[in-house]
């Protein structure tokens, strides 16, 4: 943005970008609506496969806002190539409108009741 502090050019442009900052950090979007949003960009570009297994990912939820995070719960998401988490952030922020805000994502996977590594 141009802005002059000899003139006040461009002053009420900033503070508008400011509000519209402060509003897109604070945002909390409902579970519905992040679930419909989070199944259209899954269908849209479905996650890889690696060495043929799928990564089921089934919902999305917001657990904080200012920055807004989200946890997507799934199987196999600790094999999800960064390039897809990247992917989903940026839908994330041009479908629901956070724009330049940050956006943390992480991802959850149920434990493994068969698992004897521990």
């Amino acid at each position: 943005m141009t802005v002059s502090a000899a003139t006040g050019k461009g002053i009420d442009q900033l503070i508008q970008a400011c509000f519209e900052t402060r509003e897109a950090w604070s945002q909390r979007v409902g579970t519905g609506e992040l679930n419909r949003w989070f199944e259209r960009a899954v269908e849209a570009n479905p996650p890889p496969a690696p060495g043929g297994k799928r990564i089921k990912m089934r919902y999305v939820t917001q657990i904080k806002t200012r920055p807004p995070s989200f946890v997507i719960f799934g199987t196999r998401v600790d094999q999800l190539p960064a390039s897809y988490e990247r992917y989903l952030v940026n839908s994330m922020r041009k479908d629901l409108g956070f724009g330049a805000v940050p956006v943390r994502l992480t991802f959850r996977a149920p434990k493994n009741p068969f698992d004897t590594k521990d």
